[in-house]
């Protein structure tokens, strides 16, 4: 039996608002389209299992259906489990090795580049290109 709750990445207490949000998410991130082609078979496949998650959390009847078969399948022994929850140190772990990740490539990288004028004029447009990009793909 799949694990729907850990597919969507929720608690099997989460609310469907909470489901919807977790779902629009798992979609902008996995949605084939959004890849190239040789990319594009494995996130089919997982579009695919996160689509058969919602659409059987979703409703209302199968979920309950679900949560009693979840539940006596948790009984029986078996490996059945919530999404992870990110810990307070992990998060704090991410974001120092992030910061100093940052850091290095700024200090070490970027930084010998920048001396020139011309330089930060190219590096700014670049920078403003790709934020326009970026952001244009994500809003459609």
């Amino acid at each position: 039996m799949k694990d729907y709750y850990k597919i969507l990445q929720i608690h099997p207490e989460a609310s469907l608002e909470v489901m919807n949000n977790a779902y629009r998410t798992l979609v902008r991130q996995y949605h084939p389209d959004l890849y190239h082609s040789h990319r594009r078979s494995p996130m089919n496949e997982k579009m695919q299992e996160i689509n058969e998650a919602y659409s059987a959390l979703s409703n209302p009847i199968t979920r309950a259906d679900y949560d009693r078969r979840y539940r006596q399948q948790a009984g029986n022994g078996a490996t059945v489990g919530s999404a992870p929850a990110a810990t307070a140190k992990d998060v704090l772990k991410r974001v120092i090795l992030w910061g100093l990740g940052t850091y290095v490539v700024v200090k070490f990288l970027i930084a010998p580049f920048m001396a020139s004028p011309l330089v930060k004029i190219i590096v700014l447009v670049a920078a403003l290109f790709l934020m326009m990009r970026l952001y244009s793909k994500r809003k459609s």
